[in-house]
């Protein structure tokens, strides 16, 4: 079966020729690159991780924090914020990744999950428990919540 994931043109130059190799070795999906197309033909559960690992390449992570979707229990989630206006979309991947990255950092080791913040889009990999905690606290920084208030949501849902 094949399917068909585009990704943003100055991302496609990420997927180089051992990425494409790693992926096509370990999930038996072949990967071709048309322009900024990404055509996987495969089958099953594999073809849907490859898809996956596709889309998160795609949406800002590297290779290597994208390799976490190999594993069973991990899962992707893409947020969007293109429905808000540029400057309020500026401001929420503003707050996200906070000064100096230390927010999206912070959420990052209280939840455990991967946070990628790319264009109108925030990507999590992790657990389903780990992807529902950062979800969590981006959606409180979406809704305008403070920053102290996230990190302390943060430290009650770690324990």
């Amino acid at each position: 079966m094949k399917e068909v994931v585009m990704i943003p043109a100055d991302r496609v130059g990420v997927l180089t020729q051992p990425v494409r190799d790693e992926i096509e070795k370990r999930l038996g999906v072949k990967v071709n690159i048309i322009g900024n197309s990404v055509e996987l033909d495969g089958e099953g559960i594999e073809l849907q991780t490859a898809m996956n690992m596709i889309k998160a390449i795609g949406r800002g992570f590297a290779p290597e924090r994208a390799y976490r979707l190999f594993e069973e229990d991990q899962l992707l989630e893409i947020i969007d914020i293109g429905g808000f206006s540029e400057a309020r979309a500026a401001t929420i991947r503003s707050r996200i990744i906070g000064t100096k990255g230390r927010m999206r950092k912070r959420i990052e080791d209280a939840s455990g999950a991967a946070v990628s913040v790319y264009g109108k889009t925030i990507a999590i990999i992790g657990t389903w428990e780990q992807v529902n905690m950062a979800k969590k606290a981006v959606e409180m920084l979406i809704g305008g919540a403070m920053h102290s208030s996230v990190e302390k949501f943060l430290l009650r849902a770690r324990k």
